[in-house]
């Protein structure tokens, strides 16, 4: 396993991001490959690390070169991808030299590798944590919404561990018609009990990898409200419809 800053694997930069934290100015790593097979995923050329840009690999070193020269004008760094737990022997020591810089950090997860995750909250490496969470807990539905065998069990331990770990985070579902409706929304919910925030996507099939989800008609902006106020008296709720 890569255990040093240089060894990460860094397949795009954003240098400016308004949209990635609510309220903050961000830059952006992706980091490429990912376990799961979503067919809506919007980054999925960084699902096949062996296929991805990191071909283009940039340099972990003249990321945090930039961070530092930008410090004054950016408030953190996400950390999305692909899955980046999957990159924890050497996100470990980037994250470390990141924090030193100064910034705040935000990482994005599937949440399937809940080890990690605690790792990261333990050495105090992340300030925010956004979790997606693909459809209702049970193993059928998730299967059918992240395209392979996933037991949900690792799912439910890392919403556990991320709530009770007192670091600010949101969950947030991409609510796609077929795979997300409007009684799983509320079973979701319920599992989310205690959550910060709980965000719900508008699906756009645009960004999306498979038939017939890119050409697929999302839920109107009038059906999302439905759906947010159906939960909002569950858990704090909030729409992206952008």
């Amino acid at each position: 396993m890569p255990s040093t800053v240089n060894e990460l694997e860094i397949s795009g930069f954003l240098e400016t991001s308004f949209i990635d934290w609510d309220g903050l100015i961000t830059s952006v790593i992706y980091l490429p490959g990912c376990n799961l097979r979503c067919p809506f995923c919007h980054n999925h050329e960084l699902i096949f690390s062996d296929k991805s840009p990191k071909k283009m690999k940039i340099d972990s070193q003249l990321v945090l070169n930039h961070l530092s020269e930008k410090k004054d004008w950016v408030d953190g760094l996400t950390v999305t991808g692909g899955e980046p737990t999957f990159h924890m022997g050497a996100l470990v020591p980037f994250l470390e030299e990141v924090k030193k810089i100064g910034l705040k950090v935000k990482l994005d997860t599937n949440g399937s590798n809940p080890f990690v995750i605690q790792k990261l909250i333990d050495l105090k490496l992340v300030d925010y944590v956004a979790m997606d969470i693909k459809s209702r807990l049970s193993d059928e539905k998730y299967h059918a919404a992240v395209g392979v065998n996933l037991s949900v069990d690792k799912i439910k331990e890392s919403i556990k561990i991320i709530i009770d770990s007192g670091v600010d985070h949101e969950f947030r579902t991409t609510v796609v018609p077929t795979l997300v409706s409007s009684s799983d929304v509320v079973s979701i919910a319920k599992d989310l009990i205690g959550c910060k925030l709980y965000v719900l996507q508008k699906f756009h099939n645009e960004n999306a990898w498979k038939e017939p989800f890119t050409t697929m008609a999302s839920y109107d902006d009038e059906g999302m409200k439905v759906m947010g106020g159906s939960i909002s008296d569950v858990v704090p709720v909030k729409l992206r419809l952008r």
